[in-house]
């Protein structure tokens, strides 16, 4: 099994990545078109504000005026080209100093679909734009509108009879002149002669062969490609965008602009995979009690988090080798949210809080944590985190007040802790060397050190506070470093057994500021020492491992992905926490415990019946 694993890791690792890049980066301001614009709510200012490339209009020629309507019969006289494209974009260009329609100089072209004899409507355009065709020469300026013309177009051998500043919209079944070809702009046809594809699920490999051909013929011929009749979903938008459409067409410009502008942050695309553990299970199994307990918190991660790191390293982590699943409900006293402070401190103390308390109950009395309880039992306890020591989850397990950002006051109450280890970031709230603070913690029994590397390799001190310092490194993963010194520490000359928190706490920084690279490459790192706990579990044999999260952050939902190249797509709902329940895994004696649905309370209450 681990052979044929290796053999594919090899394999999919020499796919080129580019195969996943798309062949240009989409941008609004470079490949959205606005489908029949007019009927927006805000004709032109919602494509205009959403920074659009292209912008559509249909018009009829009546009584010598051109009238904006999708049918004939739908003409109001109110509604012309004039005051609802041309003067609206005259505006915006004097406001820009009179040469470039967007401030940044970003191009726009503007389709103008004629529903009327061709030839006459042509030459009433010309007659129209005469007086500010300046606006509109490319020529002259390469910030001016891009006027194309559709719908019914002259024939191709007339494009000369009129004026230059006409492009015009290309059709797969006309044979251009290179002469021609210089006033093609791009080639638009209808979706619906490709395929009947709904945009929903994925389109056929047949249709997207047909569609793909289509395009990059068209691209052979150095022009661009839009299609019209398209369905209108963000399954569609990436569907488009692998077959490499220039112009995506779009009856909803906010809704696109948002998708293009977030991409970047939605999308992940591995550089490297790793091969995860395999765990023999021989410790798994029932009727048996731990000694030592492992508990790994990934704060902010969901089942999608989860997953999109899961599809990034090809569909396999070391979480996805767990036997005993079972879902922790994060919900805490005083709400249906909860954040990190109820969260930690629910799974620290056994009790189900409200949200800002730190090892505090509901009523704002003190609620004992894992490491008071254990060490009653001469149970050591380690508390590691790559969040600062005074951050929610960590302090959790070692504090008690009523509100997470009171940093003295937690600070303070490291000196009572009854952990044995302590890592994480270094707080302002500790001070400096010959400071009151930092000095109870020493005169409490804790040795203090800065950065894992100045650890020495045999604690002189019952009690150990390591402050990680910032690594030149950018690879450096604290979590990762941290794990291997923790273990050694809690386990030296120890018959009692053990309890260790480590918690991944930058996965709720992704979440909260909508970054999927972010989400992903720290739910990595944090498997890592999931595979480092599972070694660990079948070498000692009496070690129950135990993952899950104090909650969700940012509502991630994926919608794409690729096991073999590592890609993933997905999109934000929010930049807050959310209600959903997270996966809980266990592994190791008395695993069977933590299957199905729990409370994030009943964590605890487990883990210390069975150390009993």
């Amino acid at each position: 099994m681990i052979r044929k694993l290796k053999t594919w890791l090899t394999s999919i690792s020499l796919i080129c990545c580019s195969s996943l890049l798309y062949a240009q980066t989409y941008q609004v301001n470079k490949n959205t078109h606005s489908h029949n614009d007019y009927q927006q709510s805000q004709p032109f200012y919602t494509a205009y504000a959403n920074r659009f490339a292209s912008i559509e209009v249909d018009v009829f020629l009546v009584d010598n005026e051109f009238y904006v309507a999708h049918d004939k019969e739908d003409i109001d006289k109110r509604k012309t080209l004039e005051s609802l494209y041309i003067e609206p974009i005259l505006n915006q260009i004097k406001l820009n100093g009179g040469e470039k329609v967007y401030p940044d100089g970003g191009k726009l072209q503007l389709l103008i679909d004629l529903k009327t004899s061709g030839e006459p409507a042509m030459k009433r355009l010309e007659e129209k734009l005469k007086p500010v065709r300046k606006y509109f020469d490319l020529k002259a300026n390469p910030n001016a509108v891009n006027l194309v013309i559709s719908g019914n177009i002259p024939a191709p051998e007339k494009f000369t009879a009129y004026d230059d500043i006409f492009h015009f919209d290309g059709r797969k079944s006309v044979r251009y002149t290179a002469e021609q070809m210089k006033r093609i702009a791009f080639y638009s046809a209808s979706f619906q002669e490709f395929s009947n594809w709904n945009g929903l699920g994925r389109m056929t490999h047949q249709d997207f062969s047909k569609v793909k051909k289509f395009v990059d013929s068209i691209h052979s011929v150095g022009r661009q490609v839009r299609f019209w009749g398209n369905p209108d979903t963000k399954t569609c938008w990436i569907a488009f965008m692998k077959l490499g459409v220039d112009f995506i067409n779009t009856d909803s410009p906010a809704e696109l602009a948002k998708f293009l502008n977030d991409y970047e942050n939605n999308t992940y695309l591995a550089n490297a995979k790793y091969i995860p553990y395999r765990p023999t299970y021989k410790s798994d199994v029932p009727n048996k009690k731990p000694k030592n307990v492992i508990l790994l918190i990934s704060d902010g991660a969901g089942f999608a988090q989860f997953w999109a790191a899961a599809t990034a390293n090809g569909g396999y982590l070391n979480a996805t080798n767990f036997k005993h699943i079972g879902f922790s409900n994060t919900a805490p006293a005083d709400d249906y949210n909860t954040d990190s402070a109820a969260g930690a401190t629910a799974m620290a103390t056994g009790e189900k809080t409200n949200n800002r308390f730190i090892g505090m109950d509901s009523t704002g009395k003190k609620s004992a944590n894992l490491p008071e309880i254990l060490s009653a039992k001469g149970i050591r306890s380690g508390i590691v985190s790559n969040d600062k020591v005074t951050g929610a989850t960590p302090s959790s397990f070692f504090a008690h007040r009523t509100d997470r950002d009171q940093s003295d006051s937690i600070s303070s109450d490291l000196q009572r802790s009854a952990a044995s280890l302590i890592i994480g970031g270094y707080h302002e709230a500790f001070g400096k060397e010959q400071d009151r603070i930092l000095n109870q913690v020493k005169a409490s029994g804790f040795g203090i050190y800065n950065g894992l590397a100045n650890l020495p390799s045999s604690f002189e001190n019952k009690k150990v506070l390591c402050f990680d310092q910032d690594q030149p490194d950018k690879n450096f993963r604290l979590i990762e470093q941290a794990f291997d010194k923790s273990i050694n520490f809690l386990s030296s000359n120890n018959d009692k057994g053990f309890f260790l928190m480590m918690e991944g706490a930058k996965i709720d920084a992704g979440g909260h500021a909508n970054r999927i690279k972010q989400c992903i490459d720290e739910y990595l790192s944090f498997d890592k020492v999931i595979g480092k706990a599972m070694k660990f579990a079948d070498e000692n044999g009496e070690t129950l491992v135990l993952v899950t999260s104090d909650h969700e952050t940012g509502g991630l939902i994926l919608f794409d992905g690729n096991y073999k190249t590592g890609s993933v797509t997905g999109t934000f709902t929010t930049i807050d926490h959310t209600g959903l329940p997270v996966p809980l895994f266990s592994y190791g004696p008395g695993s069977q415990n933590f299957s199905g649905f729990l409370q994030n309370s009943d964590i605890p209450k487990k883990i210390v019946e069975l150390l009993k």
